[in-house]
């Protein structure tokens, strides 16, 4: 887990306290691979939690469900192959993840963008 441990350990408060609201994934480090951005969204399945990314493209989106562990996998991933930002939109604050370009992750506190949950969606198959 590496230097994203405070960011997962942030994350994984927020779903304990029933407080996450949504993680976007920005600033691709190379917009000619076509990924702009990914947008992470809870759903419960079958009382579980399932992390749906969407990963926009300039043509299309794509969806991948995760588990908490994979989800993990695949930020990291991310975070340190595609994109420089991460913000984790809790009901109590929002958690800013920067990644340089030597791979340093430094973190930045804000106040909470969002005051109620995003309404419940069908889960897309």
């Amino acid at each position: 887990m590496s230097d994203f441990k405070v960011f997962f350990e942030r994350l994984q408060e927020s779903l304990t306290k029933d407080e996450f609201v949504k993680l976007t994934l920005s600033k691709p480090m190379r917009k000619s691979e076509g990924l702009l951005n990914v947008y992470v969204r809870l759903f419960k399945v079958d009382g579980k939690d399932i992390f749906e990314l969407k990963y926009r493209f300039a043509e299309e989106n794509e969806f991948k469900q995760f588990s908490f562990e994979s989800l993990t996998v695949e930020l990291e991933k991310l975070l340190l192959e595609t994109f420089r930002t991460a913000c984790l939109f809790t009901l109590s604050e929002d958690l800013i993840v920067l990644v340089s370009k030597k791979k340093l992750v430094s973190y930045r506190d804000n106040a909470p963008s969002f005051k109620n949950k995003l309404p419940e969606i069908p889960m897309q198959s």
